[in-house]
Order: C-alpha cells, then sequence, then structure tokens
C-alpha cells in the first residue's frame, strides 16, 4: 500500500491528510485507511481520532470527520454502524438516515449505490475493505478476533453474493492497518477459537510467545482473515494487506491494546465514485 497526502485549503486553513491506498481498488472506486495525523484534536488523541466515544471534543471529532470526508471526495456522510465484534451485515442504500446506520449493531456495511461512503472504525482489529468491479457493490468491515472467529469477513462476501450477484473470484480487498503477530499476544481461549475457525491452519496463524511465557501465544489476525477470504473464495492475488502494526507503531496509529481507554480510532473508508 501506498501513502497519498490530501492537501486542503479551501476553509482557510490548510491542512495535509494521509491515507493509505492499495492499487488494487481502482477507479471508480475511492478508499483509503486514515492515520492519526491530519486532525485537530489535541492529545492524547492527536492528531485525527474520529471515535466519539472515549472522551474527545466533540468538535474536534466532527472537523476531522469532515477533513476524512473531504480527502476521500465524499459530499455526503460515511455510513457507519455501532461494531459489537460479531458478523452482523448491514445494507446501506443511498438517503439512509445515517444516525439510523449508526444506530445499527453491525461490524459489516454493503451497498451497491454510487456515492454511498461506507466506514468502518479501529484501533488494532483489521478493517477490510471490497469492492467488486463487475456489480459495483463495496463493503467496509470490522475484524478483531472475535468477530474473525465468527466469520464476518465470510459474512460480507456472502451478503455481496446474496443482495448485488458479486461473485466471489471477482473480489478485491485491502486490509489496512493492524495490530501485528509482533505484538498481538493472546490466551488459550483466543487459541482454541482460531483452531475451530480455521481447521488445518492453526500452525500457520497462531505461534509461541517470543518472549517465552508461558500460557501466551502471539495471533496474525491479518492471516486468519486472509485465508478465511480466501476459504470464501477470493483469489488470493486479490487481497492486498498493509504490513504496517498499529500497535509498534505510536507517531502514525492509535492502539487500543497499547493505550486502552486514551486511545482514538483509525477509520477505513470506500465509496464507489459513479
Amino acid at each position: 500500500m501506498r501513502t497519498h497526502v490530501h492537501n486542503d485549503g479551501a476553509d482557510g486553513a490548510a491542512w495535509q491528510l494521509p491515507l493509505l491506498r492499495s492499487e488494487l481498488l481502482e477507479a471508480p472506486f475511492v478508499h483509503g485507511f486514515s492515520t492519526r495525523a491530519g486532525g485537530t484534536s489535541p492529545p492524547p488523541f492527536d492528531s485525527l481520532n474520529l471515535g466519539a466515544k472515549w472522551g474527545d471534543h466533540a468538535a474536534a471529532v466532527a472537523e476531522n470527520r469532515r477533513r476524512l470526508a473531504s480527502a476521500v471526495g465524499v459530499a455526503g456522510p460515511i455510513y457507519v454502524a455501532r461494531q459489537v465484534h460479531g458478523a452482523a451485515v448491514a445494507i446501506v442504500r443511498a438517503g439512509d438516515d445515517p444516525a439510523a446506520i449508526a444506530a445499527t449493531e453491525a461490524d459489516a456495511l454493503c451497498s451497491d449505490d454510487a456515492r454511498v461512503a461506507l466506514g468502518v472504525f479501529v484501533a488494532d482489529c483489521v478493517p477490510a475493505l471490497i469492492v467488486d468491479p463487475r456489480s459495483g457493490a463495496v463493503a467496509a468491515v470490522h475484524a478483531g478476533w472475535r468477530g474473525t472467529v465468527a466469520g464476518v469477513l465470510p459474512a460480507a462476501v456472502r451478503a455481496l453474493a446474496d443482495r448485488f450477484g458479486a461473485r466471489p473470484g471477482d473480489l478485491r480487498v485491502a486490509l489496512g492497518p493492524s495490530i501485528g503477530l509482533c505484538c498481538f499476544e493472546v490466551g488459550a481461549e483466543v487459541v482454541a477459537a482460531l483452531a475451530s475457525a480455521l481447521p488445518g491452519a492453526q500452525a500457520r496463524v497462531v505461534h509461541g510467545s517470543p518472549r517465552g511465557v508461558p500460557d501466551k501465544w502471539h495471533v496474525d489476525l491479518r492471516l486468519a482473515n486472509r485465508l478465511l477470504l480466501e476459504r470464501a473464495g477470493v483469489a488470493p492475488d486479490a487481497i492486498d494487506a498493509a504490513a504496517d502494526c498499529t500497535h509498534c507503531d505510536r507517531p502514525r496509529f492509535y492502539s487500543y491494546r497499547r493505550d486502552r481507554e486514551r486511545t482514538g480510532q483509525q477509520m477505513g473508508v470506500v465509496v464507489r465514485a459513479g
């Protein structure tokens, strides 16, 4: 993935907002994964915090979301859901009430309407953006370890097929910055859950503690979701995964595991421009 910097001075105050983008998700689709740079939030949320539940100033969050929409080229709202670490999928149509969608419990949003922008909040979990060049449908998905085990990404693939006629083999997927294998330490219950969700792949996804901590393992959450996508019919070369670890890279990313309640949130956004 490459970093693209959006420059804006239309409001009288010059600012720059970097977005990570995948070359797999080409026009007419527009997408991006935010970093923590380019916003207005004060410390400890500095600066592009897009989450409203962590204690940041509401006006700063609203301005940050406006800047993100401008950087993506969205005139209307960025639709988001109430993420609950599950596998529910919500369909968004043009003209839907953003507040109603925001109150809907879902970890995946799908639409085939042009100019309907879908967003997903993250601060360690895997943000996934999916496009279908044939039908024009898009999806934004939030996959923490619980959502991964629940199969949220395969559920999004099925929803795109059932609702919009998408074929899994045509889909293109970008997995954004998330916590890496280096930092995602888990206990036996997570290992058991992943083994059940990914039979035959545990040795690839779960590794012993690099520090030799008893009864602790490290998990490659991005690889787990890549494998689930492949098993759902997505072509391996149609999946692009960022290498960035949100936990390691404090200057660029928020991380809940690292900072707990004093964190902010990044966002992944996708829209079909026309």
